[in-house]
C-alpha cells in the first residue's frame, strides 16, 4: 500500500488488492544507505550532533567495563551475520 519495499520481486509481484499510493521503499533505503555512508566515512556521529560528554575518569571506567566483551561480542557479531546470510532470511516470505 505505501510500497515499503524496494527490492525488484516485490514490484513485479504487487497483489490485485492492493493499490500502491506512495514508494516510501525506495526514500527509506536512500536514507539508510546515507547513514551508511556518513558513518562508515566517519562523518557521523561527530561532536556537533554528541550533547552529552563524558569525563576522562566516566570514560576510563567505561572502557575497562567493555574491553572483555570485546571480543566474544565481536565473534558472536561475525556468527550471526554468517548465520543470517545463509539462512537469506531478508528475502524469505512466508504467506502461509
Amino acid at each position: 500500500m505505501l510500497g515499503m519495499t524496494s527490492h525488484p520481486h516485490h514490484e513485479q509481484f504487487v497483489p490485485r488488492f492492493c493499490k500502491n499510493y506512495a514508494d516510501v521503499g525506495t526514500a527509506i533505503q536512500e536514507g539508510l544507505g546515507a547513514y551508511k555512508a556518513d558513518v562508515e566515512a566517519g562523518n557521523f556521529p561527530t561532536e556537533k550532533y554528541s550533547p552529552y560528554k563524558m569525563s576522562e575518569k566516566e570514560e576510563a571506567i567505561f572502557m575497562g567495563l567493555v574491553a572483555p566483551d570485546k571480543g566474544s561480542t565481536e565473534q558472536k557479531l561475525s556468527a550471526t551475520r554468517k548465520k543470517l546470510i545463509e539462512a537469506d532470511e531478508y528475502e524469505t516470505i512466508k504467506v502461509y
